[in-house]
């Protein structure tokens, strides 16, 4: 059986153009569909990138000041153990830093306590000893240890106890309190004060005997007594 087909040529080649500008058209489609994929992609990728440089940015802007407190902190700590070495290397075996910080500590009334204690050594002439500068009447000098005292009471006038008592220690004179301000210390208001002090190291080992010495004199006082 042979088909006859009586549509007309013209008929044909417009179907054919039909078919190829629906293909065309759907092609484009296609493309402007890619294209705003890849367009939202780039939009998001864009914005991350953004917020990652704010985040990077703003984490620059604090690196410094920790750095800087870091650095800080640092330092007061190196100073800390400088002034300890320091104290221990002056006062000796005998006497140890931790005797003289607790004969403060004795003074301390209730709610009082110390946050740091540093000491400047320096040696100092002897008064009535000489004259600084004269060849024939030289003083005699004898290392000095200025004592700065920081730490915290719930009022001045336990502040002012504190200085009355260490004042009375033969072992420190000119006692003088250089500032008291009011500080929040866990939700509590708090006087934090600083005191200064001078001892004469060579007196210290005389006048704050070691805990091996005490356990021998009150043996040397039972055998007296004993005898």
């Amino acid at each position: 059986m042979k088909t006859v087909n009586l549509l007309p040529d013209w008929y044909l080649t417009e179907k054919k153009q039909q078919k190829s500008l629906h293909l065309q058209f759907g092609l484009m489609l296609l493309l402007i569909a890619v294209m705003a994929g890849w367009l939202f992609v780039g939009h998001q990728r864009m914005v991350a990138l953004r917020r990652q440089a704010v985040e990077r940015e703003a984490r620059v802007a604090v690196l410094p000041h920790n750095l800087a407190e870091e650095i800080l902190a640092t330092q007061t700590e190196i100073k800390r153990l400088e002034n300890l070495q320091l104290a221990y290397r002056e006062l000796g075996n005998t006497v140890p830093m931790s005797a003289v910080v607790q004969q403060i500590q004795n003074d301390l009334t209730q709610g009082m306590a110390i946050s740091r204690v540093s000491i400047d050594v320096r040696p100092e002439p002897v008064k009535g000893s000489g004259y600084v500068g004269d060849l024939k009447n030289p003083p005699k000098y004898h290392d000095m240890a200025r004592l700065t005292v920081v730490g915290v009471a719930p009022n001045d006038m336990q502040i002012a106890q504190l200085i009355g008592k260490v004042s009375g220690n033969p072992l420190f004179t000119d006692v003088s309190l250089n500032y008291t301000r009011t500080e929040i210390l866990r939700d509590y208001n708090v006087r934090r004060f600083e005191i200064q002090m001078n001892m004469d190291l060579d007196l210290l080992a005389t006048e704050v005997p070691t805990a091996k010495t005490e356990q021998q004199a009150h043996r040397g006082e039972g055998a007296d007594h004993a005898g």
